[in-house]
């Protein structure tokens, strides 16, 4: 883990849904953050473009931890751990941010320093 001074506003927005401490897919992230917008709706692209880079952010300093998922839902342990390098790229993407990845989803879980920032 490298050290953070601080969180963004979009890296609080990504940690948040997950203080229950339970694993989340990244569409239920979404939908939290949608759940807080005034006005109009932002598009799934602009929620990967906002979202994306904080859950990037907050894997690559160990506060959060994503795993890929052949189906979801499903036990934490059955994921494979998303890489850092390869997160970026991957979170980016629109379609992990919808209710409809259901297959090869992406999901986080809040690490014991990520609960630290909460």
């Amino acid at each position: 883990m490298s050290e953070i001074d601080g969180l963004t506003n979009a890296e609080y927005l990504v940690l948040g849904p997950l203080e229950a401490d339970a694993p989340r897919p990244l569409w239920e992230i979404a939908e939290a953050f949608l759940g807080g917008v005034v006005g109009e709706r932002p598009t799934l692209e602009r929620i990967a473009e906002l979202l994306g880079a904080a859950l990037a952010s907050l894997a690559a300093h160990g506060l959060i931890e994503v795993r890929r998922f052949d189906i979801w839902p499903a036990p934490w342990d059955q994921g494979s751990p998303v890489a850092n390098e390869h997160l970026v790229s991957e979170s980016q993407r629109s379609d992990v941010w919808s209710r409809s990845m259901t297959h090869d989803a992406l999901a986080a879980v809040i690490t014991e320093v990520g609960i630290r920032w909460l």
